[in-house]
């Protein structure tokens, strides 16, 4: 469908079938085909396969594969055909049984030899299927009844449905007992209904425009060909009438559709579409038969109105979140209406939908009572039903932010006419028109606020420079980078501000348009500055505090300086300037100045000073003169330069004293404890020196001195730090050649450790020892102290002993043990002091887990044998019940695998793999006793819950022997003994041959074919393998019976019992044949079976006489039946079978009558017309012996996808060949029954006793 399209439901018109081939989609399910799998003839495989027998080019493996389902097919209907043989003698059939055990055999076996692909079929598969045929035999030939014998019975009657007839041929039962040339003819009798027409019966409501410009609407016919017919319409406006008459085109076609409608068994019932193109209300006004008459007709009015539509009246698309939707819907048609739209906010769909829309005081007599809707002639008023606008709002609060969307997706009319829009998620949509949707973009409403700034802490800016107005502008949970934003303040400068600090009288509204959030208003002007508003894309936005933002211009800064010498207490000497210096502004200040002397250049030096006074000396390390120009003044806020003038210049004549100081200055440093400290020191001044310098640790201090130093550099190294803490080594005093003593200031602070590096294990569980799975890594915990990385070496003092090392980067590391053993720590070192191992903690022990073991529980029945790991278990017979326990150690659960190799006396051996959980440490283990022969049973791999490599150092090993039941079978199994009743000497020996330990113990079965209960006979102490069985004829009785050994035992104690099959031997004391008829009766019909019951040993000839002709016949069973295909009289004269030379005289005679016969309407099908109260005269003639009984049926005449329903049954009867009645009632007049005064034939089970028939009118 074209999504652009509306869709019209419910009213509606079918889309037509061109949009859909537009899109064919060959594969509806979206998947790729698979590849198909090769033929595995022409498969290539990595090992070269044995071609088969016959050549593929000479015929290919399809065909072979034919050639071998068509013989199994042949086969399987061969059987099948058999099987019928045995079922129609009752009986069972040896002979069958073992010829289809021998061709299955023989065909099943064969089959994997000839190497056909597909067909290569394993051993164990064969032998399967050749069991499956095996019992399938057994079942059929020895006729054992099961379930689905009668559906196999069924289906195989569809294929083979005949019987031996008298002649001793085969016929087809069903052509004789289903002979439908025994009843034939119908009369069918057609009432000829009055003619009617009726316009739009299913009341469709139809619709024109969106797409649609032709309304088919239905007018239905009933028994008439019109040939004229006429509408009217009211238009909806006006409710004016005008008359919509038919061509005579379309008059023509109304005819041909009453000729289809007649040809289809339609009965005159038709219908025609009319086309209208114009809206309205419409009714059938006149319709004309052929002569003239007018058509009865319902005159319910039909509605034709515009499709109902709607659209979105547009609306600004910018919102602001808050703000109402203010939306209009236009829904135009008949109403009540009903509209159905969806909102989407940010992807989330939501339906909604208003109905019984209508104008004011409207009201539809579609709602009223039903009788309304059909005004009286000449008071039709319709203009209800014209097409009025509803205006439909939406005023709805757009509280989420983002993307909205309003879409029209259905409107409905009063009628139930239906405009579906399309949709975007349907496949193939194309956008849908502009009218019918309305998108807003919801805007968050933008906050900002002043952050940084306010009164109490004003922006300080100097004059005539501008700074930025600290405005944060963000939104609700998040600042999107849009805009831009507008922004609006209020402006009082700083000399109108009221005493409160408030705006005074003069205020100044400024505004800025800021691009993006983060840009900023520049102000200059000093005064109070407070946020009015801020806007974004014409959504005012909220002002939060703080608001408001005072700005200062400070008084630039100024500079005085004031100077003195500062001399030497011991020479007199000028050794520096004490400076003062006095500023006015904004602290903080830098001063910057430049120092020059003799000896070097000009440098650049700045003083830091906090507050508005400041005093510096200036103190130079060498002598000379020494000039100080200041340069610069800066504040918080000016950066002003000083003028060369004589109010800020310095300069001196200096002589320092001697002095000494730390290499590289002061300085922090750390030490190991017992561990001494070496530091240089520069001294300064005329040598040669005397220095002096202190210890001071925990209020002590240790001085120290050293004189006659003669070259500038001093190194001092203290004792041993054996107390940790902080040391702090103060120079304390120098002296020169001038032989004053100068203070010094000097000192660097030397942090001692309070303790050296420690290391031990850690504990696991609360031990420094662990069990682990044998080779598994364990993680040893280490406790360090210190300042990492540590250095750690350890070694295994049950391995190698060998040091080893471990970096550990964490106070809280480990070593990785994977071999067990005494892990020893044996040193340790941090990343600057050697450390101590803690003597009670350096060991730690890793130990395994032992693997798990297997064992046999202590028994009488298990016996050592010749190796430690080989044991002898009791023998036993065969399928005899034993077992044995085994013992486990380890973690439960255990998993044991063991092998079973069973070695037969001949033949060659197997080996089976079996596995077994276990959850306790015992478990018991069934013993294979199936076969006869040495089991061998193999324990190799034991796993647990911790070890599961499977390793075991050497196998357990149980042996036991296991005996061969003894049997007992025939030499010639199969053969029949035949003996007479009158012969009273001892029966034949039958040989039998037994296998195991002599001597033996045996019983035989000896069971009649009478049905009576088996008898046993027992032979006790059997000394050798070969014996010949007689059986006492008191033990035998006239008839068949088999002999069958049950039961052998030998001197083992072994003993096989035989439930069934096996080997049997038959014996037969016959008796002279006989036959009996299994009926009384001597008339009989053709198509029945006449049956008979022999007595004797099968086969049988019977010899019988029919249609004066003498024939005999032959049977395989002790039933004999034959089906009466043709009359005659049937008289049988002797019978004999095979057990005895006997020929039996016998006078058996049956008359078979032929089947009467009826034929109504002289054996056709004649359909007469009538109008109702006429009538017609049907004929019934016979066949047969009088006098005649039939059954007559009436019943609907056949429609086209109708079935017939019987109306009523009528039984008559009569005593002539022939019989005529009358009927003047509607339906198809068959006979269903006959009956003469011998044999009936029937097509329908009919109850001949209802009393509730109808009766037919018959004059």
């Amino acid at each position: 469908m074209n999504p652009a399209t509306p869709r019209v439901g419910a009213g509606g018109y079918p889309q037509t079938p061109a949009a859909a081939k537009h899109n064919p989609n060959p594969n509806p399910n979206g998947r790729p085909s698979l590849p198909t799998a090769p033929d595995p003839e022409n498969r290539t495989n990595s090992a070269p396969l044995s071609a088969p027998v016959i050549p593929l080019n000479v015929v290919d493996a399809p065909t072979q594969r034919f050639y071998v389902c068509a013989i199994w097919v042949a086969l399987v209907g061969w059987r099948f055909y058999d099987w019928i043989q045995v079922l129609e003698d009752n009986g069972g059939s040896f002979y069958f049984f073992c010829k289809w055990v021998f061709f299955d055999f023989l065909f099943w076996f064969s089959l994997p030899s000839l190497r056909i692909p597909w067909l290569e079929l394993s051993s164990s598969t064969v032998s399967m299927v050749f069991f499956g045929h095996f019992v399938w035999n057994w079942l059929l030939m020895f006729n054992i009844p099961v379930p689905w014998q009668g559906a196999l019975l069924g289906l195989v009657k569809i294929f083979y449905d005949k019987e031996l007839a008298i002649s001793e041929h085969n016929v087809k039962v069903s052509s004789i007992l289903h002979n439908s040339s025994l009843i034939m003819g119908k009369q069918i009798i057609n009432i000829l209904p009055e003619g009617s027409a009726l316009l739009n019966p299913e009341k469709r409501p139809y619709c024109l425009g969106q797409g649609q410009n032709i309304a088919t609407v239905p007018i239905y016919f009933n028994a008439t060909v019109p040939v004229e017919v006429e509408l009217v319409r009211f238009d909806l406006d006006t409710n004016a009438q005008d008359i919509v008459k038919l061509s005579r085109k379309e008059i023509r076609e109304i005819g041909k559709q009453s000729t289809r409608s007649i040809e289809d068994g339609n009965l005159g019932i038709y219908k025609y579409d009319v086309p209208l193109k114009k809206p309205g209300v419409y009714q059938l006004n006149k319709v004309l038969d052929e002569y003239k008459l007018e058509v009865q007709r319902i005159t319910e009015p039909t509605y034709i109105v515009p499709c109902p539509k709607a659209r979105v009246r547009t609306a600004q698309s910018t919102k602001c979140l808050g703000d109402l939707s203010n939306l209009t819907l236009d829904v135009y048609g008949t109403p009540p209406l009903k509209i159905v739209y969806s909102r989407t906010v940010n992807g989330k769909d939501h339906s909604f939908h208003f109905q019984s829309l209508q104008p004011d005081g409207f009201s539809s007599p579609l709602l009223g009572p039903r009788q309304s809707l059909i005004p009286a002639q000449g008071e039709e008023d319709f203009t209800w039903a014209r097409s009025q606008t509803v205006e439909v709002g939406l005023n709805e609060s757009m509280n989420n932010a983002g993307e909205w969307q309003y879409s029209i997706d259905e409107v409905h009319d009063v009628f139930g006419n239906i405009i579906q829009y399309p949709q975007p998620e349907e496949p193939d949509a194309k956008p849908k028109p502009k009218h019918l949707y309305q998108s807003f973009v919801v805007r968050e409403r933008p906050r900002a606020t002043i952050r940084g700034c306010d009164i109490r802490n004003p922006i300080k800016v100097a004059k005539g420079k501008s700074t930025k107005l600290p405005v944060t502008i963000g939104r609700p949970d998040r600042t999107p980078n849009i805009g831009p934003h507008t922004l609006t303040w209020h402006f009082s400068p700083i000399d109108t501000l009221s005493k409160s600090g408030d705006h005074g009288d003069v205020v100044e509204v400024g505004s800025f348009v800021a691009k993006n959030i983060n840009d900023q208003p520049s102000i200059s002007a000093p005064g109070l500055y407070t946020l009015r508003s801020v806007s974004c894309d014409s959504c005012e936005g909220e002002i939060e505090e703080p608001s408001s933002c005072l700005l200062l211009n400070p008084l630039e800064p100024t500079l005085t300086i004031s100077s003195e010498e500062i001399p030497d207490k011991c020479a007199g000497n000028s050794i520096g300037l004490r400076v003062n210096l006095d500023l006015i502004g904004t602290p903080p200040f830098r001063v910057g100045y430049t120092v020059s002397s003799d000896t070097e250049q000009n440098r650049r030096e700045t003083v830091e000073i906090k507050g508005l006074r400041q005093q510096v000396d200036l103190l130079p390390r060498s002598a000379g003169r020494f000039q100080y120009r200041f340069r610069r003044l800066e504040d918080s806020i000016y950066s002003v330069p000083l003028p060369l003038t004589d109010d800020y210049y310095l300069e001196q004549n200096v002589k320092p004293p001697a002095t000494a100081y730390f290499r590289g200055g002061p300085q922090n440093l750390n030490a190991c404890l017992d561990e001494p400290i070496k530091m240089e020191v520069r001294l300064r001044g005329d040598g040669p020196f005397t220095l002096e310098w202190e210890l001071v640790h925990e209020g002590k201090r240790k001085a120290e001195k050293v004189t006659d130093i003669t070259s500038d550099t001093f190194t001092i190294e203290t004792p041993p730090l054996s107390s940790g803490g902080e040391y702090i080594l103060a120079l304390k005093s120098i002296q020169d050649n001038t032989k004053c003593r100068i203070f010094l200031k000097e000192e660097t602070k030397i942090s001692v450790r309070r303790q050296r590096p420690r290391a031990a294990f850690g504990v696991l569980e609360g031990r420094r020892t662990t069990t682990v799975v044998e080779a598994a890594q364990v993680n040893l915990p280490l406790r360090l102290s210190g300042e990492g990385p540590f250095i750690v070496g350890y070694r295994n003092m049950n391995g190698t002993a060998e040091r080893q090392v471990r970096t550990a980067k964490t106070a809280n590391d480990f070593i990785e043990a994977r071999e067990r053993g005494t892990y020893e720590i044996m040193d340790v070192r941090d990343y600057k002091c050697n450390g101590v191992v803690s003597p009670d903690a350096n060991i730690f022990d890793v130990n395994w887990f032992p693997r798990p073991e297997i064992s046999f529980m202590p028994s009488d029945a298990i016996q050592p044998g010749e190796k430690g790991s080989k044991f002898i278990k009791k023998d036993v017979c065969e399928g005899d019940v034993d077992g044995f326990e085994v013992a486990l150690k380890g973690s439960p659960p255990y998993h044991v695998e063991y092998e079973v190799k069973h070695k037969p006396k001949t033949g060659s051996g197997s080996v089976a793999r079996k596995e077994f959980d276990a959850a306790l440490g015992k478990a018991a283990i069934p013993l294979d006793t199936v076969k006869a022969g040495l089991c061998t049973y193999m324990f190799s791999s034991l796993s647990d819950n911790l070890y599961n490599d499977k390793r075991r150092s050497e196998p357990l090993t149980l042996e036991q022997t296991v005996h061969a039941k003894p049997s007992a079978a025939f030499v010639k199994p199969g053969q029949t003994l035949k003996m007479c009743v009158s012969d009273d000497g001892e029966t034949e020996s039958i040989p039998v041959k037994l296998e195991g330990k002599a001597p033996f113990y045996v019983e035989v079965e000896i069971k009649h074919y009478a049905g009576n209960m088996p008898e046993i006979f027992r032979i006790p102490n059997i000394q050798s393998n070969t014996f010949g069985l007689q059986i006492p004829r008191q033990y035998l009785k006239r008839g068949g019976q088999q002999i069958r050994i049950r039961k052998v035992r030998d001197d083992r104690g072994c003993q096989q019992k035989t439930e069934s099959g096996g080997g049997v031997v038959h014996i037969q004391l016959y008796t002279a044949p006989s036959i009996y008829a299994l009926e009384q009766r001597t008339d009989y019909c053709v198509g029945e079976r006449i049956g008979y019951t022999l007595t004797g040993t099968p086969p049988f000839e019977v010899h019988y006489d029919f249609a004066g002709k003498q024939m005999k016949a032959k049977s395989q069973h002790t039933n004999f039946r034959r089906i009466a295909e043709s009359p005659g009289d049937f008289t049988i004269t002797s019978i004999s079978d095979k057990g005895s030379e006997c020929r039996a005289a016998v006078n058996l005679s049956k008359t078979i009558h032929p089947m009467p016969s009826v034929k109504i309407s002289k054996g056709r099908v004649i359909q007469v017309d009538i109008h109702e109260g006429s009538e017609v005269e049907i004929l019934f003639e016979f066949w047969g012996t009088p006098p005649f009984e039939f059954t007559y049926i009436r019943s609907t005449n056949a429609r086209k996808g109708q079935k017939s329903e019987i109306l009523e049954t009528r039984h008559d009867f009569s005593n002539e060949h022939s019989k005529v009645i009358t009927a003047s009632l509607e339906g198809t007049y068959e006979v269903v029954a006959i009956k003469d005064s011998h044999c009936s034939f029937s097509k329908m089970n009919i109850d001949a006793n209802n009393k509730a028939q109808k009766s037919l009118k018959y004059q």
